[in-house]
């Protein structure tokens, strides 16, 4: 019986929970986003090469601008960008207002596990602004995506 029941609550687990982006505002006021209110937001595609994939690929998600207007947020001067394995990275609203780059929840359509540097991966238009392949804007292309500091 207890076998039954741990299989269930991992089961269920699955289905419980969400992936989340944390946005952390100037007084640590902390504002959760799930996936499906990320994709309930207008999106944006971006199809371009990476360095880190062996061919293009088409990502979908909501540009910064957005995130923050829909969350009723304003944009600060500059953003610090932190991954699960607490890698930060710090793009400067200028980057953001001229590149628009967005929050990537699916990648050709599907959406990007962990192992596939998801569940959100923020993504610069590269092919289209060939200026970006560099490795200054490589390293502001942060995956694993867990919290925005303002």
């Amino acid at each position: 019986m207890k076998t039954w029941i741990t299989v269930l609550a991992v089961f269920f687990s699955q289905w419980s929970w969400a992936n989340q982006l944390t946005i952390v505002d100037t007084n640590n006021i902390k504002y959760m986003i799930s996936d499906s209110q990320l994709l309930d937001m207008p999106q944006t595609s971006i199809s371009t090469t990476l360095p880190w994939l062996e061919e293009e690929a088409t990502f979908q998600g909501v540009t910064l601008q957005t995130l923050f207007e829909q969350s009723n947020l304003t944009l600060p001067p500059s953003l610090t960008f932190v991954a699960l394995n607490n890698y930060e990275v710090v793009i400067p609203r200028s980057d953001i207002e001229t590149y628009s780059p967005i929050v990537a929840i699916l990648k050709n359509g599907e959406p990007m596990s962990i192992r596939h540097k998801g569940p959100f991966w923020v993504i610069f238009p590269i092919a289209a602004k060939p200026e970006l392949n560099n490795t200054e804007y490589h390293s502001k292309m942060i995956w694993q995506l867990k919290r925005i500091q303002m």
